[in-house]
């Protein structure tokens, strides 16, 4: 370490030395040099690094994409049944009965209210309620 301090030590004199040996015309050169470095950035309307979108854009996507996954994960119904066509198959064998209308039969609303009392019974020895 004792050798890094020396190297470093000696590395900063000699810099400061030459800064401070450089003529005066030279001085003046970087000096404007920087004044219209500075004048540029400001007429440019550059904003800090932080700020720019091209380091946060990446960040983002990254973010949307594991809150997507979440929200895909936790909120799927893995331990929910969905009802399908083939665990029930009478209720759309009794909607085509309905729906379906021939000629000579008549209109198919006409057919349900002409057995109302069958359709009650039915009704109630599919579902049983208390006794009333």
């Amino acid at each position: 370490m004792n050798h890094h301090d020396g190297l470093e030590e000696r590395s900063r004199t000699l810099f400061q030395d030459s800064v401070d040996n450089l003529d005066m015309r030279v001085r003046s050169r970087l000096t404007q040099a920087r004044h219209a470095a500075l004048e540029v950035a400001a007429a440019s309307g550059r904003r800090p690094w932080l700020l720019r979108a091209s380091i946060w854009t990446p960040a983002a996507g990254v973010t949307a994409a594991a809150v997507l996954g979440v929200a895909l994960w936790f909120g799927s119904p893995v331990g929910h049944h969905v009802i399908t066509a083939s665990d029930n198959p009478t209720a759309f064998e009794d909607l085509d009965i309905v729906a379906s209308s021939d000629d000579g039969s008549g209109d198919a609303m006409e057919m349900l209210q002409d057995d109302v009392d069958f359709y009650d019974w039915a009704n109630k020895a599919e579902n049983p309620g208390p006794a009333a």
